[in-house]
């Protein structure tokens, strides 16, 4: 299959199927808490995904020297074999429940196959949504964001549908069977490598690239505390597991929504300060969900939360690609690097905070405040018009 339409239609997919494997782990987060099953502590769940953040910020940054040498569809195709393998052991634990000294070590070890395949997988999948729509870089960007946001929504989504705890099995069994699917029908796409995947021969990280990195690294604090903790915090918050579920899916949803919004309407309208605004709307939600007592309420902030968020994390990655079109493969790899950065910080210190929910939150809000002031000073003697 050589057609451009086919390689739209496959990329894409697989877009979203990354981004139902990579919050499979946090979508089990119930199960893996549940004294009747994993049995692992909050400080252990917060561990957990310690080696899975690592080997996203180590595949992010090989990513781009990878592709240059082998190009997109060798490691592409490794970062999905990796997933595969990590959801398929996943499933398997389910005959093991009995031997509690060999759960934790084996979920860590499969979250680092979990991780090191995403990383791999969505570093190169930004750059080639790009290259196949050479005038429209970053709405392309945003597109496939969106796709990865409405699979990241739809993992937690599938839990709430299976509804017993005790069926955690499922989702990872329908995720490994979708994904090799997907997997087999990628191997007979033909991608080329192309000057766009080429690296200069010498280059160094712009300082500019180096705001964008803290920027996320801020942004990454929020999605990595309702990513991973948010259906915990949502308990905290007097909500019941079904209801947390929920809410842990409307984040996402709206993450994604807002994506799909931008994606389309930022092709023939400035959307700029809307992008450059975005950071202050986080934080008002935030602190109306500080202060919400009513469970829909909370519900509905959740999306809020989200649909705010969406556009910050896929936008700085398509005004980077813009801003050094040269360097398009190391500004995906380095900004999703930079986003486990922040979600890695944020989940080792939430494992044993996690109940503080007063002080998390006012934390969230002054990231996202410092997050808008960034944006407005990279603003100066930029390209941001032609991103968005």
């Amino acid at each position: 299959m050589n057609s451009k339409l086919a390689k739209i239609i496959i990329i894409f997919s697989l877009a979203f199927l990354t981004g139902v494997n990579f919050v499979v782990f946090p979508a089990l987060g119930t199960a893996f808490t549940d004294s009747s099953l994993f049995r692992l502590s909050a400080s252990q769940f917060g561990n957990l995904f310690i080696p899975q953040v690592i080997c996203i910020i180590i595949s992010c940054l090989a990513a781009p020297f990878l592709v240059n040498k082998w190009g997109p569809k060798t490691i592409l195709a490794i970062g999905l074999l990796l997933m595969i393998v990590s959801t398929g052991a996943l499933w398997m634990l389910q005959y093991y429940m009995n031997d509690a000294s060999l759960l934790f070590p084996a979920l860590m070890i499969l979250v680092a196959f979990t991780g090191s395949g995403f990383g791999l997988s969505i570093t190169t999948l930004n750059p080639l949504a790009a290259s196949l729509f050479e005038d429209k870089k970053s709405s392309a960007i945003l597109i496939l964001q969106f796709l990865v946001g409405l699979g990241t929504s739809t993992a937690p989504l599938m839990m709430n549908l299976i509804g017993n705890v005790r069926n955690w099995m499922y989702l990872p069994g329908c995720i490994f069977i979708v994904v090799s699917i997907a997997f087999v029908t990628f191997l007979l796409l033909k991608l080329e490598k192309g000057t766009f995947f080429e690296l200069p021969g010498h280059f160094k990280i712009p300082s500019k690239l180096w705001l964008f990195f803290i920027t996320i690294v801020l942004y990454g604090c929020t999605e990595g505390t309702f990513g991973s903790f948010g259906a915990i915090i949502l308990k905290n918050q007097g909500l019941d597991n079904n209801k947390a579920s929920l809410g842990l899916s409307l984040f996402w949803g709206g993450i994604a929504l807002n994506r799909l919004l931008f994606g389309i309407f930022s092709r023939k309208n400035d959307l700029s300060h809307l992008f450059l605004f975005s950071p202050l709307a986080v934080a008002g939600s935030l602190l109306m969900l500080l202060l919400a007592l009513n469970v829909n309420i909370i519900v509905l902030i959740m999306f809020l939360i989200g649909f705010f968020m969406g556009s910050i994390f896929p936008g700085s990655i398509g005004w980077g690609t813009v801003e050094f079109p040269t360097l398009s493969v190391v500004v995906s790899g380095f900004l999703m690097a930079a986003n486990q950065v922040g979600t890695g910080i944020i989940t080792n210190v939430l494992g044993s905070l996690s109940n503080q929910t007063n002080t998390i939150f006012q934390f969230l809000i002054v990231c996202m405040i410092l997050i808008c002031l960034l944006l407005f000073y990279l603003k100066r003697n930029s390209k941001i018009k032609e991103a968005f």
